[in-house]
């Protein structure tokens, strides 16, 4: 690598791309861009450390598992040949086998954690969790699986962000820059924390991608993306834009699929965040209707009541612990 404060990270591979290596069963990384240049703070056991420069563009490999999780702002991702953005509260885990370079929108933060094999095979030694986040490492760490190119990726449902996993995530900085007695033990707590609230479906949907996949599975994951970004708020000409494929070709598909039209599968992920919105949060009526992008607020009454056969107040009522 050409600067210097990435050579340390650059191990001599004999792979055609380049691969970060940090040597540390875990580290975090932050980006901020600002103007033309990225802030970087690399932080693990050996403490932390801040630098300014260009985004680094390169294609490259990650030794370790990584975790990217966009605090603020948006980013695209290029994940071998699949071009992916992501907005704040989205991300993806990668496993090492997997090309990829991200370019940061202006304003945008996002954060990276890089997890050893070595250590996640302690984390999930004797752990029964099979949710898919546990199961994708489980999966992954077997030697008869190391060969395979897949990751997963995760968008928020709700419009509003995790506040849980960015409270752990922060604990975690903390335990990272200021190691005392028992930090290891925290650390590894935190990071099964972390890895827990991703497989909270109230605020993440979480999606097994294989790059080894048909065209039409590919496809099939980035109707559901879109659909569930828009948290249900989309049409089929709006998806026809964003892939390039006709929608009555992407309809079809997606019902071969799933057994639902697009306009059914968006139906029913309107209706799923309504009702965790009224369940979750204490916003009112209107403002529920207004985040899902209803047109009013009567409208949003008649659509969830024909569907719910409960208005959304008597729902609330009922169900709100």
């Amino acid at each position: 690598m050409a600067k210097e404060n990435f050579k340390a990270l650059d191990s001599h591979s004999s792979k055609e791309q380049p691969e970060i290596y940090t040597k540390e069963p875990l580290t975090i990384f932050f980006k901020r861009k600002l103007n033309h240049d990225v802030l970087y703070t690399m932080i693990n056991s050996k403490g932390f450390k801040v630098f300014e420069e260009q985004d680094y563009q390169k294609k490259h490999q990650d030794r370790d598992f990584e975790i990217m999780y966009v605090l603020n702002g948006s980013l695209t991702n290029t994940i071998e040949q699949n071009v992916t953005s992501f907005k704040a509260g989205e991300g993806y885990i990668l496993n090492p086998q997997i090309n990829h370079k991200e370019t940061l929108d202006d304003n945008c933060t996002v954060v990276f954690i890089n997890l050893s094999s070595s250590l996640l095979k302690k984390l999930m030694k004797n752990l029964k969790n099979n949710g898919p986040v546990f199961s994708f490492f489980k999966h992954n760490l077997s030697s008869d699986n190391s060969w395979e190119r897949n990751f997963l990726e995760f968008t928020t449902r709700m419009p509003y962000l995790n506040k849980i996993f960015e409270i752990t995530l922060d604990s975690l900085q903390q335990e990272l820059v200021t190691p005392k007695v028992g930090s290891k033990y925290f650390q590894a707590g935190l990071v099964l924390r972390l890895l827990a609230e991703l497989e909270d479906e109230t605020y993440f949907h979480v999606t097994n991608i294989s790059l080894d996949q048909s065209k039409d599975d590919f496809l099939v994951d980035q109707i559901i993306r879109l659909i569930e970004n828009h948290y249900g708020d989309i049409t089929r000409k709006d998806l026809e834009k964003n892939l390039h494929y006709n929608s009555e070709y992407l309809n079809r598909l997606l019902k071969s699929k799933t057994r639902l039209t697009i306009s059914e599968y968006a139906q029913n992920i309107r209706i799923k965040n309504a009702e965790q919105l009224l369940i979750n949060t204490d916003w009112t009526v209107q403002k529920i209707s207004q985040k899902l992008g209803f047109s009013s607020e009567t409208y949003f009454y008649h659509y969830f009541k024909r569907h719910l056969q409960l208005s959304p107040r008597v729902y609330r009522n009922k169900f709100k612990v």
